[in-house]
């Protein structure tokens, strides 16, 4: 019973143990299994871990082979720059050396060269002290011989007859004027109706009071009493004489009245051309004449102010005729139409002044003409209407300049001149105003 109990004892206790270690070996088996399988995913881990860094390595080791050739390549290249490097420097020194052998013949040339200027500007200073002395020999000569040379010019001045001018020439000139002075007078004439207004009455009075001293008493009545409307011949005579004193004065003129010194002038002139020889009182004329209008004619304004007064006066002078425009309207009109030919007129007269003040030395030319009011003389002047028997009868008007020549024979107590009609003046008489047709002007 015992025995049978030990053994029941003794199955019960191994089926325990037994049981107790199963399950303990169950579960360290399950734990390994366990671990097993960490380890298998780890090593799995691991062997993708192995692959990249396998494929990282072949990728370094390309990129190191590339490297060890681009070295390699940068290495020989390296080499190259050395030895140009190493080529240059020794080309390099070798043309400094020749540089320095160069510069130092550049500095002995230069030593040579410096000794040279030295003696060249020795020379140069003794040259242009040499030229100075020249200088001033030459500056003493050219003064002696400008001033020999002004006084030789200023005797030939006074020495010398030759005119630049001829005679015909002068006269030509005369005669050129006079056409032209009759050519725009009958123009003007003809260009505007005469025919007296009551309305123009005051200006009418006006006129005739203002051309009586030019004009003369005689001229001045014919103008306010003859009427002028069919034939305007009368007014355009009155045109010519107060255009022909107007240029007689022109040519005779010694400064155009800018200096004042118009009778001093010619006084002091004529006590010359009686005391000394033609040659010297025409050249003292000559200069004179030139060297007070060059002062005279500084004014540009001159020739403009002439031109306006001769216009004016012209005017006036229609006005008293009787023109149909009042002296506001005529004056624009004559302007516009005839103030260019007005102007010709005046240039005309002062190229004619030139050269019977300063071309023409050998004797005394001037212009001449019949004075209203004087007796005719048909020795002297000309009857503008043709020859005829007029002596004696009283001159109204000069219609064209004529021209005289007076030449100095000999220096003597006693001054002689020898006097010449070049050209007779032509006059206006009175009596061409016979059988025209007349008015009375109410005072």
């Amino acid at each position: 019973m015992i025995g049978t109990f030990l053994e029941r004892l003794k199955r019960w206790w191994l089926g325990w143990f037994f049981n107790e270690n199963q399950k303990e070996l169950e579960c360290k088996i399950a734990d390994l299994e366990d671990r097993l399988r960490k380890s298998g995913n780890e090593k799995n881990a691991l062997n993708d871990e192995v692959r990249k860094f396998k494929t990282e390595n072949n990728r370094l080791s390309s990129t190191i082979l590339k490297t060890n050739e681009e070295n390699s390549k940068l290495k020989q290249t390296l080499r190259q720059e050395q030895d140009a490097k190493a080529s240059a420097h020794r080309t390099l020194e070798k043309e400094r050396k020749e540089g320095e052998r160069a510069r130092g013949a550049y500095q002995q040339e230069v030593g040579t060269l410096k000794q040279q200027l030295e003696a060249r500007k020795a020379e140069i200073t003794e040259a242009r002290g040499e030229l100075q002395r020249s200088q001033s020999k030459l500056a003493e000569v050219t003064t002696l011989l400008d001033t020999r040379t002004k006084e030789l010019k200023g005797a030939q001045v006074f020495l010398t007859t030759a005119d630049a001018v001829s005679g015909a020439e002068v006269i030509s000139s005369v005669d050129a004027l006079n056409a032209e002075i009759l050519q725009t007078c009958a123009f003007i004439s003809d260009s505007f109706d005469f025919a007296r207004k009551p309305e123009h009455a005051d200006e009418i009075k006006e006129g005739c009071t203002r051309i009586s001293d030019l004009m003369g008493t005689s001229m001045t009545h014919l103008l306010s009493t003859v009427q002028h409307t069919a034939d305007p011949l009368l007014v355009q005579i009155a045109l010519q004489g107060a255009t022909v004193e107007f240029s007689r004065w022109i040519i005779m003129t010694w400064d155009f009245d800018g200096l004042q010194a118009e009778q001093q002038l010619s006084e002091i002139y004529n006590d010359i051309r009686s005391t000394e020889t033609q040659a010297i009182s025409g050249r003292w004329r000559a200069l004179t004449r030139a060297h007070v209008q060059k002062v005279a004619l500084q004014h540009d304004d001159l020739h403009s102010t002439m031109v306006t007064h001769i216009s004016d006066t012209l005017v006036v002078i229609m006005v008293a005729a009787g023109c149909t425009k009042n002296y506001e309207d005529a004056y624009r009109e004559f302007t516009q139409k005839f103030g260019e030919r007005v102007s010709n007129i005046v240039k005309m007269a002062v190229r004619l002044n030139k050269i019977i003040g300063e071309e023409v030395t050998s004797a005394d030319l001037w212009p001449t003409h019949g004075a209203a009011g004087e007796k005719f003389d048909s020795d002297t002047m000309d009857d503008f209407e043709g020859p005829s028997d007029q002596t004696g009868k009283p001159v109204l008007c000069t219609t064209a300049l004529g021209l005289a020549r007076s030449e100095k024979l000999a220096v003597t107590d006693a001054a002689e001149f020898k006097y010449t009609v070049l050209k007779k003046p032509k006059v206006a008489l009175e009596s061409v105003a016979d059988g025209l047709e007349r008015e009375e002007v109410s005072s």
